[in-house]
């Protein structure tokens, strides 16, 4: 018998092919049901989180952030919740961890851009131009930034926090940190923004309209930014003019703590006694540090690490930013403390039954540069609306003191005004008022010391002294 080998082999092949293709076609087979799993298994993982970020949007609170970063005597800020004393507190690395790990936690899977963009829009629903975003926005960041002394958000490792979510939850926050926070908000609705570096600070900027406009919620309040035209400058067009950033009103309120024996005191004081133009255009403050910019460079992927991609930027040498290197540096006067109140009986005469005399007695305001002016008395039947956490002053004339329990959040934008004076506004360069007023009537009276450099500038507020309440 004759075999056909051709035949034979027609037939190998044949069963080759059958075979391969039918392996083929399980390859794919199973590529694609893997496909289809992990695809499937990504949209249910992807579900889950765009409903935790639903959920989270659904309970944002704006005003719950605004109060809890102007709530800047609450308990749980305080320092030593760490449980060391004040003086062994690491001022840059120490950290309440378990409160920070906590919130990351909760936090965990939320996406930050659209959370970014959803407070943008709800902070700038009413402007109308991009300069009434920026200072919507603005004073929306410099009242939920709880400016520390002795803590900042920090990981156990020594890096800083820049997730932008946890900053907002924290509250507490230094200039680096909200600096950011400004710039990523922005980021989410499209605008670019950079970090400025100034001397021993640091601030943003934003563009838009054709230029860069400067941004800072760390050293202001209440929506103050410097206005010429219109226009908020940028930091360059400020160098040129470096005293108009004077004419701000700053905190009369910074978180400090003191401690007493076994007990801690919550104290208050006046923040900062340089004007704030030292920091920015001073070479003296600039020390080695050149003026600069940071540019965020990172990809929405690199955005995903724990530093919302912050460490990755490009630095930009500022060429063209004026330094001072020789002027006098300017100090703010500051809070008078009183040291005598006295109320007595006018002698006889038809004015006796109906007024007393009022004598207040103060010490000089602490000003380094010594250009004190003068000192403004507001008289009113009115009070301020704020008070300062505590008494400044010898505890024989505490009694005078419009406590009103002390500092609450409430009090905030009243710390951007002047106190009502329709009884009398007196100037003065002495230390001591003496005033005939009418009896039967209850008076708040603030003691204002004002400055020659601040009043060249255009500057309406000045630290103000504790507010007393006289009852003739």
């Amino acid at each position: 018998m004759k075999v056909n080998f051709g035949n034979f082999v027609r037939l190998k092949n044949l069963f080759y092919f059958i075979v391969g293709f039918l392996v083929i076609l399980l390859f794919s087979f199973l590529i694609h049901t893997s496909k289809y799993y992990i695809f499937n298994n990504e949209n249910i993982h992807k579900n889950k989180l765009d409903e935790k970020t639903e959920k989270y949007l659904q309970n944002i609170d704006i005003s719950q952030f605004e109060r809890q970063g102007s709530d800047v005597f609450n308990p749980q800020y305080s320092p030593l919740r760490l449980g060391k004393p004040l003086e062994k507190i690491d001022i840059l690395y120490d950290y309440d961890f378990e409160k920070l790990l906590k919130i990351e936690q909760k936090l965990k899977g939320i996406n930050r851009k659209k959370v970014l963009k959803h407070i943008f829009t709800v902070v700038t629903k009413e402007a109308k131009t991009n300069t009434e975003k920026h200072l919507a926005l603005l004073k929306f960041l410099q009242k939920i930034s709880l400016h520390h002394r002795y803590l900042q958000p920090t990981y156990p490792d020594k890096q800083p926090v820049y997730d932008p979510l946890l900053l907002l939850e924290l509250a507490e926050m230094r200039c680096g940190h909200i600096a950011r926070l400004a710039i990523d908000l922005f980021a989410s609705a499209g605008f670019n923004a950079r970090l400025v570096q100034v001397g021993g600070h640091v601030l943003s900027e934003v563009f838009y309209d054709n230029q860069y406009h400067y941004f800072d919620a760390d050293i202001f309040s209440n929506g103050e930014t410097v206005i010429q035209n219109g226009v908020i400058p940028s930091v360059v067009e400020l160098s040129h003019k470096p005293f108009l950033i004077d004419s701000l009103n700053v905190p009369h309120q910074e978180m400090t703590w003191q401690e007493d024996k076994e007990k801690v005191k919550h104290i208050s004081r006046n923040y900062g006694y340089l004007y704030p133009s030292f920091n920015y255009f001073y070479k003296t403050a600039y020390g080695n540090v050149e003026p600069s910019y940071y540019e965020k460079t990172a990809t929405q992927k690199e955005e995903e690490n724990r530093s919302y991609g912050w460490n990755y930027y490009k630095t930009i040498l500022d060429q063209k930013r004026l330094i001072i290197n020789k002027f006098p540096i300017y100090y703010v006067p500051q809070a008078v403390i009183f040291k005598s109140i006295k109320i007595q009986q006018i002698n006889k005469n038809v004015l006796s039954k109906i007024n007393k005399n009022l004598i207040i007695e103060w010490n000089s305001s602490e000003d380094k540069d010594n250009d004190v002016m003068g000192y403004k008395i507001y008289i009113s039947k009115k009070q301020r609306g704020w008070t300062y956490n505590q008494w400044n002053g010898d505890d024989k004339l505490k009694k005078f003191w419009n406590n009103t329990g002390g500092w609450n959040p409430e009090m905030y934008e009243n710390l951007f005004k002047e106190p009502s004076h329709e009884i009398a506004l007196i100037k003065t360069e002495e230390t001591k008022l003496n005033i005939s007023l009418p009896t039967n009537n209850e008076y708040y009276i603030t003691v204002m010391p004002y400055d020659a450099h601040g009043e060249s500038v255009g500057r309406k507020i000045y630290p103000m002294s504790n507010e007393i309440k006289i009852n003739l």
